[in-house]
């Protein structure tokens, strides 16, 4: 009996070994919400999708590259999966260290620009709250624009460069891109794209411009969770354009809309939203403990704090909001945690100014 319990063992133990080089001998693609992935082998890429075959039966699976969140590659660095962690929750600095790593272990081809996109969406988030790695994320994805012209990951490089870009007010380079984005065969894409063009408009100061444009996407038809958020985001836009028509009564009312829309799964339009409720309080005049709530939100929901360039503002406006309601000690709480958090920021610098 003992003799074969440890021959069933043994066979448990070569199956389950067996099983484990056969997983890392596939490429796996997952899909946005599905955890398990399809596996197979990656033999057709292009900027509109992947192609997975597997070897039994010879299933051939066609994904859509607007549907991609992220694909884990045959005889890829064991740091990698460690780095994807680590940028999903946030430790950015962490992610890029073990990209970086990654890029130094070598791999297919297929390994070094997934990675490479990786690392440049690692630098593209750091430039959020840190303007000035935006030049070096700039020129990273212009540099997969250039080297991955027919690649799954092309249009999201657009996107990033373009919200890059835009950080920094470098105008061409951000409507050159969202122009490529909104040529994207995806309705979702297409939104994203138009939205960026009106933001751009926006940031020029062309708000007849831009509110036409956004009026135009929250009334068009969306079916999808992206082409919703899409819309949430133009009606965000309009909402900007209003404010800045100073129609603040109309414009509070469509953010109270988006606020009851969105959804969980859109934590940086609620974290966008709360904060254009606090300035549209704030131009009120009279509604410092309203502007106050809507700021706290973008402070306390986890979500929405990790929103990095959102949560700095958010910190700016409260570090002056709570004084003005007789609570200076957690003024000086918000100034404390926007300095250690985010010292690199406009907003920190704009404290510091004493602006």
């Amino acid at each position: 009996m003992k003799i074969a319990s440890l021959l069933s063992v043994s066979a448990a133990v070569l199956f389950v070994a067996a099983s484990s080089v056969h997983a890392a001998d596939l490429d796996t693609v997952f899909r946005r919400g599905d955890t398990k992935g399809f596996s197979g082998q990656l033999t057709t890429i292009s900027k509109t999708e992947v192609v997975v075959t597997q070897k039994v039966g010879n299933k051939e699976e066609h994904i859509p590259a607007n549907e991609i969140s992220k694909v884990e590659f045959q005889g890829e660095p064991p740091m990698l999966n460690l780095a994807r962690g680590n940028e999903a929750a946030g430790r950015l600095q962490e992610a890029m260290a073990g990209y970086q790593e990654a890029i130094a272990a070598g791999g297919s081809d297929n390994v070094k620009a997934e990675v490479n996109f990786l690392l440049a969406r690692t630098l593209a988030k750091l430039a959020q709250s840190d303007p000035t790695k935006a030049a070096a994320a700039i020129e990273k994805l212009n540099g997969l624009t250039n080297s991955n012209r027919d690649h799954y990951r092309y249009y999201p490089v657009q996107q990033l460069l373009a919200e890059t870009a835009l950080l920094v007010h470098d105008h061409v380079t951000a409507e050159s891109a969202f122009d490529r984005l909104s040529q994207a065969p995806w309705l979702d894409y297409q939104m994203a794209g138009k939205n960026g063009t009106a933001r751009t408009l926006i940031d020029q100061k062309k708000v007849a411009e831009a509110k036409a444009i956004f009026d135009e996407l929250a009334a068009a038809k969306a079916a999808s969770p992206t082409e919703k958020n899409a819309q949430l985001e133009a009606m965000l836009g309009q909402a900007e354009c209003l404010q800045m028509q100073n129609e603040v009564g109309l414009a509070t009312e469509v953010l109270q809309k988006v606020v009851n829309l969105a959804t969980a799964e859109d934590p940086r339009v609620l974290a966008q939203t709360y904060l254009q409720l606090g300035n549209a309080y704030l131009t009120d005049g009279q509604k410092n403990k309203d502007a106050l709530l809507a700021f706290l939100h973008v402070d306390v929901i986890p979500t929405l704090a990790a929103q990095a360039d959102l949560h700095a503002e958010a910190l700016y406006q409260l570090s002056k909001l709570w004084p003005a309601v007789g609570q200076p000690a957690r003024g000086a709480e918000a100034s404390a945690k926007l300095q250690q958090e985010y010292p690199e920021s406009e907003w920190a610098k704009k404290l510091a100014a004493g602006q």
